[in-house]
């Protein structure tokens, strides 16, 4: 038996949430879910929720991260005085899925890895999909981890948990724990076949420049010139940027490098400048390397909505049978974009199911999401979306 479910509560105590979205499960199948995604904003306290859900569902794996003012589901937007919940239920009978989380600076990628496919059941098998969540900061690590472990061959999709206000209030959750600061990640093997997408919602323009000066994270020079002050010029500032946050001005105008090129196109990675420093330095979402070549980029509101479309197009592999059909997705989607689009997160909905079907489908607002780009580089970037589609014959 295969079906994806979602439920969600706006109620204002964990205890409480945790209750419904267990009835509103309950009421729609009577069957044990093979694997929970946990999608929360940061008034819930993640211990308690992994305690009342794992207390429902003892025999159901669970993974799960906090998420920027709000889910989406095919229901609309969920999100009220800073309070949601929001769960898939993934009913696999026939499928195996694990899990594995560590919190700390430093997790062991490779072993979390190998944890959570014996968790699955399936030591030594490739899953078909690894999906990550870690807290901002840690992806490039993680991705190397993974990348060192299994080289090109499987797929992920994955979102870096998020707060209402970039202030470190993000969480993570799994099974066996939860915690600010780490990584969780689940191996599956579902017994259906997958589509994924990884995508950004820009255009390059023509202002670029050379990375000169750096210090972890944050751009000090671009040109030799300090990078707040080049980014003002690129983006046409009357003024100069200010000192401090600058995440919600900036997301119709981050910048990018260029990684690839497919069919004669480049394809870029996104970083999201998140705050103007005392130095005139660019504090980013990401990190980046000395000499490297950033492009200012851009979108608008139409341009996001109609971009972000990809992320659910089904382009069937080779060999795969043609009577598929969606019966569910997990859509990972930027924060930064969610800000930008303001009250048409509505249209995000419509869209989807016009695209997918009336289907269930979920969606967490993050802080970076990773995924394979189209020569199979795995990569953290800001601003994506990064999604996949779960098919049935």
């Amino acid at each position: 038996m295969l079906n994806f479910l979602t439920a969600h509560s706006l109620a204002e105590t964990t205890p409480l949430a945790a209750q419904q979205v267990t009835e509103r499960l309950h009421a729609q199948s009577s069957h044990v879910p093979s694997l929970l995604l946990v999608y929360f904003t940061q008034a819930h306290e993640a211990a308690e929720l992994r305690r009342a859900l794992k207390a429902c569902f003892p025999d159901t794996r669970l993974i799960g991260c906090s998420s920027c003012g709000g889910i989406l589901t095919q229901d609309g937007h969920h999100g009220r005085h800073g309070w949601s919940l929001s769960v898939a239920a993934l009913y696999d009978d026939k499928g195996a899925y694990g899990v594995a989380g560590q919190m700390g600076d430093q997790p062991d990628v490779r072993a979390l890895l190998r944890r959570a496919i014996a968790d699955g059941g399936r030591p030594g098998e490739l899953p078909q999909l690894v999906l990550l969540h870690t807290s901002p900061g840690l992806e490039e690590v993680v991705l190397a981890g993974i990348d060192a472990e299994f080289g090109a061959t499987v797929p992920v999709v994955g979102g870096s948990a998020a707060d209402d206000g970039v202030a470190g209030q993000w969480q993570l959750c799994w099974d066996e724990g939860e915690g600010s600061q780490g990584c969780v990640l689940a191996a599956l093997y579902p017994d259906c076949q997958l589509a994924f997408q990884f995508h950004s919602g820009y255009v390059p323009t023509e202002c670029r420049g050379i990375i000169t000066g750096i210090d972890g994270r944050e751009v000090l020079t671009i040109d030799h010139e300090p990078a707040a002050r080049v980014y003002g010029r690129w983006t046409e500032r009357a003024t100069p940027w200010p000192v401090g946050p600058i995440l919600r001005e900036t997301t119709l105008s981050p910048l990018a490098r260029q990684v690839g090129m497919l069919d004669d196109l480049p394809y870029y990675k996104l970083s999201h400048p998140e705050a103007v420093t005392a130095r005139e330095g660019l504090r980013l979402f990401t990190e980046t390397r000395l000499g490297e070549r950033l492009l200012l980029m851009y979108s608008s509101q139409e341009g996001l909505l109609q971009r972000s479309l990809n992320a659910v197009n089904i382009e069937p592999e080779y060999g795969m049978a043609s009577n598929m059909r969606p019966f569910g997705a997990l859509v990972v989607f930027c924060a930064g974009c969610r800000l930008a689009l303001g009250d048409r997160l509505g249209d995000i909905v419509s869209q989807f199911s016009q695209r997918l079907g009336e289907i269930p489908f979920i969606t967490p607002f993050t802080f970076g999401e990773q995924g394979r780009l189209p020569h199979g580089e795995l990569a953290h970037g800001n601003l994506m979306v990064s999604s996949v589609i779960f098919l049935e014959s």
